[in-house]
Formats: C-alpha cells, structure tokens, sequence
C-alpha cells in the first residue's frame, strides 16, 4: 500500500488577515524604497555635492564630518550607489523575495542615515525603522512559508518518527 505522507494538500482557502498584512506591508516597504531609488537618480543625483556638504555641516556624531567631508568631490557617485542600495532593497520586498534580509537592511540604511541629519529630519528615520521591524515580524509569521499548502504530518524519510521505528 502506498503511503500519502509525502502529499500536500491544497486548501482554495483565503490567506489569514496577519499574513496579508505583512505581505501589503512588506510590499509598501518595496515601494518607498523603489520610489526613493528613482528620486536619488533622477533629481538627488543633480544636487549631490550640496545635498552631502548638508549632510556633513548637520551632522552630530563625531565620526560623521570626516566621512562626509571625503565623500563630498565624489558625491553623485555616492548618490548613484545609494539609488542602487535603494532599488535592490526595494526590488526584494515588492517581490516578496528574502524580505527578512532586505528589511534589516532598509533597518540599517534609516538608521545610519540618523546622525548625518539634524533635528526633526532623524525622527521620521528612527520611527521608519520601528515601522520596518513590526512588518518584519507580521510577514515572518506563523504560516508564512507556503499560504495554502498544508503537508499530510509525516517527519521526512530517513528520519526517526517519535515510536522509535
């Protein structure tokens, strides 16, 4: 007799709520940060050396000024580099594709960015990487690795089941 172990069985079932949820969020993610990629190499790009002397006379930790102060005769280079940083970011959360990864990153990039603008401009980067964190989480829930497929309860072949056998 032949086992069904290995069979998944589809459900025509709709997604859970929190699953949408996290997949909408995930995807808004992807467009701030495609929309941010075509805004930096577009119009950015064109301001670059005062966008990044601006960003080197507000900065408020130390190490900032310097790092800044060298990029500045390269600055639409860096901009371009930033677009690029952006448009990958984004093309994996629209995607739904390593979103877990590309989120910690977008994390990372909004954070960064923190001690190279001065107040108020850090408050909405600090809060958007709180934002990024809850849709990780709401994306990384239960569920999350296949919607509608649900395997038949059988442990993997080769592996011991809990009788020992």
């Amino acid at each position: 007799m032949a086992s069904t172990a290995h069979r998944h069985i589809r459900r025509p079932s709709v997604r859970p709520a929190p699953r949408r949820a996290g997949l909408w969020g995930v995807r808004a993610v992807g467009l701030y940060f495609s929309g941010s990629a075509v805004l930096n190499a577009v119009y950015t790009v064109r301001i670059a050396h005062r966008l990044i002397g601006w960003f080197r006379d507000s900065a408020w930790v130390p190490p900032y000024r310097p790092v800044l102060a060298a990029l500045e005769p390269v600055a639409p280079a860096v901009v371009l580099a930033t677009a690029a940083f952006e448009s990958v970011v984004g093309y994996h959360l629209v995607r739904n594709r390593r979103t877990s990864g590309a989120l910690r990153w977008a994390q990372a990039w909004v954070l960064c960015l923190c001690p190279a603008l001065p107040w108020p401009y850090w408050v909405p980067n600090a809060a958007s990487a709180v934002v990024f964190e809850v849709v990780r989480r709401r994306a990384a829930a239960p569920g999350r690795a296949q919607a509608g497929v649900v395997s038949s309860a059988s442990p993997p072949i080769g592996s011991r089941d809990a009788s020992g056998a």
